[in-house]
């Protein structure tokens, strides 16, 4: 049995795990389709960029009004300045410390509008229905080519402030409009009718200008180019400047300055980075910022809109310098001009009022469209990917919470099948067992009955012709002392075997009432002459034992019936029978000579009648005196 069942268990758990799609879509089949979107969607995330370390930096972004209630309606709204055919929209969280999407509310909406009160506008995205994962990720909404002037970005259920959990917020990092590969938010104009200023950490103004806490869109790599680096200075008043040159007059729509974070300085970001500085093009202010200090970027990008300049060269002179450890230097990792997209300054002449050569500071490094840590790509679709990272992580967090149920389906269904097969295998094995017994009580009843029937056909047969020939030859020849011992002996021999026979003829647990009938019957044999009762139960025909128990009191009985036969010379036998209690009760007392029970010896069979007492786990009690008499008691335990 046991082995039957360790097989089929073997069995089950091998088709199980032997199934392609994994060990438990044998039992669930949604499981299997969950684990190759699974597969396809991680595919999809090995080819995207990993999300960037955090970057920390001064203008964190956006902040609201503090409201009262959680479902209270805040809004921030972007005017670009004309009407666009906007690309796409893109909405990064902001960062305050260590807090990563700091204020991003539970639920927004965005919409697009020519009207700056939004009385006509086109949804681009609402997720008002449900709340969204918490994460820096970027996200990107699909503006399909929608004409429109303002963006509007709308929380309707707000985000709980930190520490003070009955004042609600919301927050954002920055928001960029994509027309044409350019991001004409940039710098924009932003109405907030309900916000917080407090500089240089929040201001509407952050939610355009560029910085946010994915830092610079870069695909990291070994190579050493840390970009361009001034000689160092003893003052931080020295005036340094460094120029590049486009070959030609081009239009230019963006200028964008890369900080520098080289390598070998890993927590200086923004290194060189000037304190105060003004952008030229050609001449022409562009920027200034020379009588106020410029926060440090630290590893995000600092752009300028220049929409319609047209421009051959662009000079970036830093009147303030960046400390760097009891000296002063000024140092970018790179300096992009874009024109419909496109960075023209890579690989442009670039000159400079003083320089520091070394293997990773050189000229042409600040055009070699490379940051410290690597190669600058295109933001928008850096930004897109991201964005589209964060819908796969949302994805696979469902598949596997999806995958969890199913496994625990299919561990229900299995333990189910577990229990169906080893209630398979016990009921199998019982049956099995219950046909064995049954076909082996079969065989021993058929085996009984055979032998039951060769012991009357064949010695039956022959003892009963010895016995009719011995009363024959008693007959003819008179009183033979040899003859009647046999007489005697052969009788004697047919009522055993006959009780013999009973005993073998009977199962395996016979009635009592069917031993007292033995009994009955073997006392008018051995008795005879003798006058002779039985008193027994009759009505109780439902109480039975063991077959042994059956031979052992037979034979305790024809033992006790024979002696008094051979020995004591009785008129009278009176056999009490009686059970109870799971106890049989043997009573047998005869008017016969009696002996004296310090003077018996072994030929008297009681020897006999002792074994057999306590073969049976009972007690027995013979009592006599000479001329009155001999009692025999045995109570024995029926089971």
């Amino acid at each position: 049995m046991g082995s039957l069942n360790r097989w089929l268990i073997t069995f089950t758990l091998f088709s199980i795990s032997a199934h392609a799609d994994g060990p438990w879509s044998w039992l669930n089949a949604e499981l299997g389709v969950i684990e190759q979107e699974q597969r396809q969607l991680r595919s999809v995330i090995d080819s995207l960029p990993i999300s960037p370390a955090a970057q920390p930096h001064e203008h964190a972004g956006f902040h609201s009004g503090f409201a009262p209630r959680q479902d209270s309606i805040r809004w921030v709204q972007v005017d670009l300045g004309k009407e666009y055919a906007m690309d796409e929209v893109i909405v990064i969280p902001a960062m305050l410390g260590s807090v990563e999407a700091y204020g991003l509310p539970h639920r927004f909406r965005v919409d697009a509008s020519n009207d700056p009160l939004f009385g006509e506008s086109i949804t681009l995205l609402d997720q008002t229905s449900s709340d969204v994962s918490l994460t820096l990720a970027p996200w990107r909404i699909d503006a399909k080519k929608a004409m429109a002037r303002y963006v509007r970005f709308t929380a309707t259920k707000l985000s709980t402030q930190p520490r003070l959990s009955q004042r609600f917020i919301f927050c954002l990092g920055e928001l960029l409009v994509f027309s044409g590969g350019q991001n004409i938010a940039l710098q924009a104009s932003v109405l907030a009718p309900n916000s917080v200023e407090t500089l240089p950490t929040w201001s509407p103004k952050h939610l355009v200008d560029g910085c946010h806490a994915l830092g610079l869109p870069v695909k990291n790599d070994d190579v050493s180019s840390n970009g361009w680096h001034s000689a160092v200075s003893s003052t931080a008043d020295a005036t340094k400047w460094v120029q590049v040159d486009l070959g030609s007059v081009c239009e230019v729509q963006e200028i964008r300055l890369i900080p520098a974070h080289p390598r070998d300085y890993p927590d200086r970001f923004g290194f060189g980075f000037p304190r105060r500085f003004k952008v030229e093009a050609d001449g022409q202010a562009i920027f200034d910022s020379t009588t106020t200090d410029f926060p440090n970027p630290g590893d995000t990008p600092v752009a300028f809109p220049t929409p319609g300049l047209r421009a051959k060269t662009i000079r970036i002179t830093a009147t303030k310098l960046w400390e760097r450890s009891g000296d002063f230097v000024y140092a970018l990792a790179e300096l992009q001009a874009f024109a419909d997209g496109k960075n023209i300054a890579l690989g442009s002449s670039v000159t400079s009022s003083d320089g520091t050569l070394t293997p990773s500071w050189q000229h042409s490094f600040l055009v070699d469209d490379r940051s410290s840590s690597g190669l600058l790509i295109n933001e928008e679709k850096w930004l897109t990917d991201l964005s589209k990272r964060r819908e796969i992580t949302h994805e696979l967090a469902e598949l596997d919470l999806r995958h969890s149920v199913g496994v625990s389906l299919a561990q229900t269904r299995a333990a189910w099948l577990g229990g169906f097969v080893l209630l398979g295998a016990f009921a199998f094995t019982f049956i099995a067992i219950q046909r064995s017994k049954r076909s082996r009580r079969l065989e021993m009843e058929s085996l009984r009955q055979r032998i039951s029937r060769d012991l009357h056909d064949e010695i039956g047969s022959h003892l009963g012709s010895i016995r009719l020939m011995s009363e024959l030859a008693l007959r003819e020849s008179g009183d033979s002392e040899s003859l009647q011992e046999i007489h005697r002996l052969a009788g004697e021999a047919a009522e055993s075997m006959r009780g013999i026979i009973w005993l073998v003829r009977e199962g395996d647990a016979p009635k009592l009432t069917s031993l007292v009938e033995a009994m009955r019957q073997s006392a008018a044999c051995l008795l005879k002459g003798i006058n002779w009762t039985i008193d027994a139960p009759t009505a109780d025909d439902s109480t039975t034992a063991a077959l042994e128990f059956h031979r052992q009191i037979f034979l305790f009985f024809r033992e006790a019936a024979h002696n008094i036969t051979r020995h004591a010379k009785a008129s009278t036998v009176t056999i009490e029978i009686s059970w109870k209690s799971k106890r049989f009760h043997l009573h047998i007392k005869d008017n016969g000579c009696g002996f004296d029970a310090d003077a018996v010896t072994a030929g008297n069979g009681l020897a006999n009648l002792r074994h057999r007492s306590a073969v049976l786990n009972g007690s027995l009690q013979i009592t006599s005196e000479s001329g009155k008499g001999t009692h025999i008691t045995l109570d024995a335990p029926l089971s």
